[in-house]
């Protein structure tokens, strides 16, 4: 079964504008007998209402008219706003380039020169009907693709302003909880050494793994508090030159006694220049967040390898381990908030620590990526050197 082209859909309406009427005649028939409709017009006054009101897909249009001519008729017909995008061929026996020129720049899209073929008026009305008809087409899809994006954009936008609504709401119950547990952190304390002090040691571990417990809840409250300062581009200010060297040592420096507890390798490898405008206490976290992951992770007398290298426009700091991994289907997920794969079921934490790991990273127009490391995990953290 054939499939109907656009322009075969409806018959089209084409408008013929001549003085004479032998001419008028001879075109009429031609066009009605290839099953167009058509209407007529015999000055530039009348074309330009018949247009008006009939929106034909094509005129046929006289030069030499009394009155308005074929070029002063075209300039108006492109000039409203209704008849704009109909295509006008002129009819004429004037063949100078000059003249052509004229009429083209008046907003034609052809020429018929006289004395007329119906053979030629037919093709060349056939050609530019079936023009018309893709152009339509095209118009219609470009309408109903913005009609589509306006859609999809409107439900982006109230998408974004749901998560912001959550994460501020989020956001406000951290910053409101943090000063009463602070408050209530100084007490359990304060009487823990006062049972201390008295040798009231019955109640002592109930009190320290409260403690514990709200030591816990506030380091969830803090880091949220850090995404939200990312969040909305408040640490942008705390942009500063600083060395990735320097501060790369210090977090493995830091991480040493740790390691040595089980028996874990912590090397540190940098390569290449790495100074870069950051912000410093961020990338720290970020980075004493990447080694304590691969700590927990690590087997007993394994190995964890953290790497530093400049590439154009780029530094890459990966961080290597021997542990389980993370699995394919995971490793998109784990940057999420709150996300805590199978294999960190038994580990301590709350699934913030990557997260703000790839909130800093995007600070810093840069990402967060996972590879397998057979066996383990390689975390690479990529920052933008040109900030």
């Amino acid at each position: 079964m054939s499939t109907v082209q656009p322009f075969d859909t409806t018959t089209p309406i084409v408008l013929v504008v001549d003085d004479t009427p032998a001419n008028l005649g001879l075109v009429v028939e031609c066009l009605e007998g290839k099953n167009l409709r058509v209407a007529i017009a015999r000055d530039g006054e009348e074309a330009l209402r018949r247009a008006e009101l009939a929106e034909p897909d094509l005129i046929l249009l006289d030069v030499m008219m009394p009155g308005l001519d074929g070029f002063e008729t075209c300039r108006r017909l492109k000039a409203m706003e209704k008849t704009r995008d109909i295509p006008v061929i002129f009819m004429t026996s004037l063949t100078q380039t000059d003249e052509k020129i004229t009429g083209f720049r008046a907003g034609a899209v052809d020429y018929i020169t006289k004395p007329l073929q119906m053979e030629e008026v037919a093709a060349r009305v056939n050609t530019h009907l079936k023009l018309r008809a893709l152009q339509k087409l095209q118009e219609a899809q470009n309408v109903q693709l913005q009609r589509e994006v306006k859609t999809r954009k409107q439900a982006e936008e109230a998408l974004i302003e749901m998560i912001n609504s959550v994460r501020n709401v989020s956001n406000s119950i951290a910053h409101d909880l943090r000063t009463p547990l602070t408050e209530l952190r100084s007490r359990l304390e304060a009487l823990i050494l006062t049972l201390r002090r008295q040798g009231n040691r019955d109640t002592l571990p109930e009190l320290e793994g409260a403690m514990t417990d709200v030591d816990r809840v506030i380091r969830i409250f803090n880091a949220l508090l850090r995404l939200a300062e990312i969040d909305v581009g408040v640490r942008r200010s705390g942009f500063v030159p600083s060395d990735l060297a320097s501060l790369l040592s210090d977090a493995v420096e830091f991480y040493q006694p740790v390691a040595e507890l089980r028996c874990v390798s912590l090397s540190l490898a940098c390569s290449g220049d790495l100074a870069v405008v950051a912000d410093p206490l961020l990338l720290a976290q970020a980075i004493g967040n990447l080694i304590d992951n691969a700590l927990k992770f690590a087997r007993d007398g394994g190995d964890i390898r953290i790497v530093a290298t400049r590439a154009p426009e780029r530094i890459l700091i990966s961080v290597a381990d021997d542990g389980p991994g993370i699995p394919d289907a995971e490793k998109p997920k784990v940057t999420e908030r709150f996300y805590r794969g199978d294999t960190s079921r038994g580990t301590p934490g709350v699934g913030l620590g990557l997260a703000l790991v790839k909130a800093v990273a995007t600070l810093h127009r840069g990402s967060l990526d996972f590879a397998d490391n057979h066996p383990g995990l390689i975390a690479t953290l990529t920052l933008s050197s040109d900030l």
